[in-house]
């Protein structure tokens, strides 16, 4: 400390002290000013890692959901393969128009005529009514559309009319209709159809 006892303060000592303050001021200012870029930088990392941590807690959730889904898919698909079995493919349309005979006399009924109306062609399916005449009494009648109603095929029954009963007999007409799906064929682009 004695360097400083008897040691007057020249215009030199001025400028250095005031340079060293401003370089001080300088450093401090550098300093603040990259704390605030560092702290805005630290709250986007934040923001970043809340924003993945929500993600990464609803992709848990959907994961958690994931094995309930895939067995429903299954259920459904299933469904729809219990359904397809349900519809007749093209082929198959005589031995149908056959078991509606084969229902019929098993039910004690006399068919009279079965005639294919034209088909309604939609999108996705195709529907095919036949129009049915029948001979036989009322239970028997009744019997032989719910037989076909809770039939190994997908049957729908319109247009019933039965008429009145004449000697434990009636006639009844109806048209049942019967589904198949449309399935179209896809043509790639150098002109080959692909199943």
């Amino acid at each position: 400390m004695d360097f400083f006892k008897n040691r007057v303060i020249t215009k030199g000592d001025w400028v250095i002290i005031g340079g060293a303050l401003f370089l001080l001021i300088l450093i401090s200012a550098a300093y603040f000013l990259m704390l605030n870029v560092v702290k805005g930088e630290i709250e986007q990392v934040r923001v970043e890692i809340s924003k993945t941590q929500g993600e990464l807690n609803e992709a848990r959730l959907i994961a958690a959901k994931r094995d309930g889904l895939i067995k429903e898919i299954e259920q459904v698909k299933q469904k729809i393969s219990n359904f397809e079995d349900k519809l007749p493919t093209d082929k198959e349309i005589p031995r149908l128009l056959s078991q509606f005979q084969q229902i019929a006399e098993l039910n004690g009924m006399k068919y009279m005529s079965i005639n294919a109306e034209p088909m309604d062609e939609k999108e996705l399916y195709v529907r095919i009514p036949f129009k049915v005449r029948v001979n036989g009494g009322y239970p028997v009648i009744g019997e032989f559309l719910r037989s076909l109603e809770f039939g190994n095929r997908f049957i729908k029954v319109e247009d019933l009319d039965i008429g009145p009963q004449d000697k434990g007999s009636s006639e009844a007409s109806f048209v049942i209709s019967t589904y198949m799906f449309v399935t179209k064929e896809k043509t790639g682009e150098s002109g080959v159809t692909q199943s």
